[in-house]
């Protein structure tokens, strides 16, 4: 069987649901059996709840963050794998007891399209990626203070975290955009998202 995600409000992320089953898996709307989590992209936290001043923070959706905030507690309980992508990168760091930057120049998307820079990988990303890749970029906000019992596993070149994982659970987050680099959008001077999304999903039952 495909290993099934949660994936919030799959009909708003139809991007998101089609890189999952181009790497082999499946996404469903509620949470219950699901095999993994997946957190999208979005806007920015509402500023109580990551203790932020609030006019860094924009399009906030704060009953979205206390949902996803749940939902994080509820599969780490669970010791259900999780996969934060962008603004859901950030959401698990909260969740986890991470802080965030408020306003980081030079990240956020160009007109018409994605930012695009090179980044050194650690861990995990090292395996996936090698020492050294260039992934996309469309963010103002990022972590800060890693939460504890996670590692850093991804940086920009200017010291942005692009990606963190825990050190003893399958918990995953990046802040770059695997879905927008997987086939028929990859690029030829970027990674693939593909290898990323198929690791999570063999974390969730194994991707065929």
């Amino acid at each position: 069987m495909r290993p099934i995600l949660y994936l919030p409000q799959p009909a708003r992320f139809p991007n998101y649901a089609a890189a999952v089953t181009l790497a082999g898996g499946a996404v469903k709307a509620t949470p219950d059996g699901a095999g993994g989590l997946l957190l999208p992209g979005g806007g920015d936290m509402a500023p109580d709840l990551c203790h932020l001043p609030a006019d860094l923070c924009r399009d906030v959706d704060r009953e979205r963050d206390l949902r996803e905030l749940a939902l994080c507690r509820q599969f780490l309980a669970d010791g259900r794998p999780i996969l934060g992508i962008c603004r859901g990168a950030q959401v698990l760091a909260v969740a986890l007891g991470g802080t965030l930057l408020g306003d980081v120049p030079g990240h956020g998307g160009l007109t018409g399209g994605d930012r695009f820079h090179e980044t050194r990988t650690a861990g995990l990303l090292t395996d996936l990626y090698g020492p050294a890749c260039t992934v996309n970029s469309c963010h103002h906000q990022a972590v800060d203070r890693l939460p504890a019992d996670c590692a850093l596993l991804q940086v920009s070149l200017d010291g942005v975290v692009e990606a963190f994982g825990h050190r003893r659970r399958p918990v995953l987050g990046v802040q770059w955009h695997p879905e927008r680099l997987c086939p028929p959008l990859g690029r030829a001077d970027a990674v693939s998202g593909l290898p990323l999304l198929r690791w999570f999903l063999a974390q969730c039952g194994g991707a065929r």
